[in-house]
């Protein structure tokens, strides 16, 4: 496959999620096809297999595993172990346990079930303290202030708190244990009692979810999309037979589908045009900035769609969510249909792995429109071969080593010399977004086939 970077700057993001200044590819429209892109040659199984176990290999943190740190064990460091694994990114933790979660839930092994247990729940305890181990150490900020409901997950990034609580969602319906439905409950409780529009009305109106205490006030897609999307997930758990029995008593009578459609209201006036389908960046003091869009912000607006629409069957939601999908499959895409490389920071690097997640579950709900939904299969499908037989190396037997890249169509050889700065320095993000569309992969349905 030919390799074809096209780079046009960008200025400045007035507002966002610690976003680099580039925009890599021009808006293309893939082309109409009957016929899915041929994956026989790839054993899927056997790439997320591969795609997971050098994520935990290389980046969960354990004492007798190569990390020269003495931070805490279990939770994922930020570069790989022995080299950059005395730091860490929060929020980009969650995303590594959802891999975990995926694992656990396609292979049914212990090891990841293991992971699970040591990174969130023995540290979580009974959930009255900050407990600086397992997963729960890569948090930071002043947890008097922004923790005083759940002590182990405060944080002044709502956002970072949203994925936390998403995760949470997972390995509850994973695993049944109810420590993690407890602790989902009080952390959506902390994210809406400071997140949701506090004193910053003259900031995208009354309502919206901040981004962060730090910086200046602004609501951005980062922090508004999965709030609304972890709004609807709490309601699916709470509709589940057992959630009265194992809901914490304070809990039994939330309105968790009011406050999903009252978010995604604020979202829908502000941030997303349901012509186009494009969420926008967020809204500061400067107005809302409407000049870029990124892969995760546009999959997590598709999730909230889709998910209000399966709690509601409200067809507004499948709409929007339809829009949302095709404006994805346009402006998210470089010149030969894949998804842009965003950066190769910690953050941007993890974005396309987010989309990969939402657009998955999308696609493999027979309650939206057919010909969408084999359409954005088709584009997943091109995407992850791209990122397999292009961006993974293959020794001289045909077995794969290194690790994934921001690019998914380089190697990280390739992006060590074609790109440089911070392409010589694999991060956590790489590796969980590439790790997570390998997952993806052993999920997907084409609906050609229903």
């Amino acid at each position: 496959m030919k390799k074809i970077l096209v780079v046009l700057a960008l200025s400045a993001l007035a507002v966002g999620c610690e976003v680099e200044d580039k925009y890599y590819g021009p808006e293309v429209t893939p082309s109409d096809s009957t016929v899915a892109p041929d994956d026989s040659k790839i054993d899927w199984e056997a790439a997320a297999d591969f795609g997971t176990a050098q994520l935990v290999d290389k980046f969960w943190k354990t004492s007798d595993n190569g990390f020269v740190s003495n931070t805490p064990d279990y939770h994922f460091t930020v570069g790989v172990k022995g080299v950059n694994d005395p730091n860490n990114n929060y929020w980009v933790n969650a995303h590594g346990m959802d891999v975990v979660i995926d694992a656990y839930l396609r292979t049914g092994d212990a090891k990841y079930k293991e992971m699970l247990d040591n990174g969130y729940k023995y540290p979580i305890g009974d959930g009255t303290r900050d407990n600086r181990q397992g997963v729960l150490w890569t948090s930071y900020g002043d947890k008097s202030r922004f923790g005083q409901i759940s002590p182990c997950f405060g944080n002044p990034f709502i956002d970072d708190m949203e994925w936390h609580a998403l995760t949470l969602t997972r390995a509850y319906e994973a695993t049944g244990e109810v420590v993690y439905l407890h602790e989902a409950q009080k952390l959506f409780d902390q994210i809406w009692t400071i997140g949701w529009n506090p004193d910053f009305t003259d900031v995208g109106g009354n309502g919206g979810f901040l981004w962060s205490y730090n910086s200046d006030p602004s609501k951005n897609a980062c922090s508004n999309n999965p709030g609304c999307l972890l709004c609807v997930r709490m309601y699916e758990l709470s509709q589940r037979e057992d959630y009265a029995a194992n809901s914490l008593p304070q809990y039994l009578e939330e309105d968790y589908l009011a406050k999903a459609k009252m978010s995604y209201d604020w979202i829908r006036s502000m941030l997303f045009n349901p012509q186009t389908g494009m969420t926008y960046g967020g809204v500061n003091a400067n107005g809302v900035d409407k000049a870029f869009t990124l892969s995760y912000d546009q999959g997590t607006f598709i999730a909230a769609a889709h998910h209000l629409y399966k709690a509601t069957g409200d067809y507004v939601y499948a709409r929007d969510a339809q829009k949302a999908v095709e404006f994805a499959m346009g402006d998210h895409i470089t010149s030969d249909g894949i998804l842009r490389d965003e950066g190769a920071g910690g953050d941007n690097s993890t974005f396309k792995g987010i989309f990969m997640r939402y657009a998955t579950a999308y696609v493999n709900d027979k309650a939206m429109d057919k010909a969408t939904r084999i359409a954005l299969h088709d584009f997943l499908k091109h995407n992850a071969i791209t990122l397999w037989t292009d961006g993974m190396a293959f020794d001289e037997n045909g077995e794969p080593y290194g690790l994934f890249t921001p690019d998914w169509r380089l190697t990280e050889e390739e992006a060590y010399y074609s790109k440089g700065g911070q392409y010589t320095t694999p991060l956590l993000g790489w590796q969980t977004s590439g790790a997570t569309t390998m997952e993806m992969m052993c999920i997907l349905k084409d609906p050609r086939k229903e």
